[in-house]
């Protein structure tokens, strides 16, 4: 009679448990972190400092071709505001392709970028392009940040299509 009542009582709690489990769709979630990722280089194109902000988690970290690892948000702050100040300087990107675990807590996407530097004082730039990954992380209160950016410079990208 007990072990009747510990077999019932055990397969009504697997079926709640089974219940319980909510699936992510993936496919949706990608579809955010791509359209998280443009706003992120809309913001960057208009200046938008605060915002550019607003999308990196406290503790990300940017790794930057040919330049140390910049990680939190207060050293994130002291790079942008710098390179805002640098005449000339721009870059901007579009997102190619995302992923998003099953889980739904962690994504990728993959990205092509360009930066524009100066070269000398006489306003004379170079134009570089870029291939790079964002890892972006969904947060306790469900919004995705990144947490890592990282990117490379790639001869063979001459656009961003």
């Amino acid at each position: 009679m007990k072990l009747n009542r510990l077999i019932l009582v055990s397969a009504i709690l697997f079926t709640i448990t089974a219940c319980n489990q909510t699936t992510v769709d993936q496919e949706a979630e990608a579809e955010k972190l791509m359209e998280l990722s443009r706003s992120w280089a809309k913001s960057v194109k208009d200046r938008d400092v605060e915002k550019m902000l607003s999308y990196w988690a406290d503790d990300a970290m940017v790794m930057s071709p040919n330049e140390a690892s910049v990680v939190g948000i207060e050293a994130l702050r002291g790079m942008v505001e710098r390179s805002m100040k640098i005449p000339g300087f721009e870059i901007y990107w579009e997102p190619q392709e995302a992923f998003v675990s099953k889980s739904g807590d962690l994504g990728y996407v993959i990205i092509k970028n360009y930066m524009t530097m100066p070269t000398d004082t006489l306003g004379n730039t170079r134009t570089v392009f870029n291939k790079g990954v964002e890892i972006w992380k969904k947060q306790e209160n469900g919004v995705w940040k990144n947490v890592v950016d990282i990117s490379n410079s790639d001869p063979s990208i001459s656009s961003l299509d």
